[in-house]
């Protein structure tokens, strides 16, 4: 007979053990990997454990968001460690069923997907599948450059170039001496950096200089040895088409993801 699934926190446990079950696959749990290195105090996870395998997890990040994983057979154990009433969910398509008998979903995370669920495709680059056209100015951001991009860029993505600025890097490309487009890199592992903050203002899209910014920003990743990765909403054919035109493979990785209100509470 088999030993029936426990759901244990991590603090419960042997992390070494978690932490082996995440360096698997450290494209699938680079969230999960980097939170748990630089924001302790803001990650929650509790693990489905059989005996002494790890079978799945589930991930809260700032009361906010909640990232499933694993054998679907252990969501609803997990979901029940979760007592948020209006997360944001990163799901397995595997585990939508049974992640539905518990949430609704309210709300698509990209305005561009279709219904309340944003499908989002990992996609990745490497020195191997990179090919780079840079046919804009583009500078590296530092902290003198802020301002600008809270004026140009609007105030959540100057949030995402500061943490960029101060946990790894940032991009950015000029039309005209103005800053106009960037991307960064905040999240990474010693081989594997995620790419954030894609963005162009409305006005200056469709000269490529969202494909000049990633380019550089990619040259910088591979020269520190790291494979480059994004999630990218399989809905958005523009950035698909840039990402593809860069060089950048699905990885097979699928994720769902979607604002969510739980059932039967007011």
């Amino acid at each position: 007979m088999r030993e029936p699934i426990q759901a244990v926190p991590l603090e419960g446990m042997d992390e070494r053990l978690f932490l082996n079950y995440l360096n698997k696959d450290r494209i699938r749990h680079i969230f999960t990997l980097c939170d748990l290195k630089n924001m302790r105090e803001k990650t929650r996870v509790w693990v489905a454990l059989r005996n002494t395998e790890v079978t799945g997890y589930i991930f809260e990040y700032d009361r906010r968001i909640v990232h499933t994983h694993g054998d679907p057979k252990n969501v609803l154990e997990l979901l029940s460690k979760v007592d948020l009433d209006e997360p944001v969910l990163v799901i397995q398509p595997n585990h939508l069923r049974v992640v539905k008998k518990v949430f609704e979903p309210v709300e698509r995370l990209d305005p561009l997907s279709k219904g309340k669920i944003t499908t989002f495709l990992v996609m990745k680059a490497d020195s191997a599948t990179f090919t780079p056209t840079i046919k804009h100015e583009v500078k590296k951001l530092g902290t003198e450059d802020l301002n600008e991009a809270s004026k140009s860029l609007g105030e959540e993505l100057k949030n995402l170039v500061q943490n960029a600025i101060n946990r790894g890097f940032a991009y950015g490309g000029y039309e005209n001496g103005l800053l106009v487009s960037c991307a960064t890199i905040s999240e990474y592992l010693e081989d594997v950096a995620l790419i954030r903050g894609v963005f162009t203002v409305p006005s200056m899209r469709g000269k490529g200089l969202s494909t000049s910014v990633c380019s550089v920003l990619v040259e910088e990743s591979i020269r520190l040895g790291k494979t480059s990765m994004l999630w990218v909403s399989k809905d958005n054919l523009p950035a698909l088409e840039l990402y593809e035109k860069l060089g950048f493979k699905q990885t097979g990785i699928v994720l769902k993801c979607f604002k969510a209100k739980r059932k039967g509470r007011s």
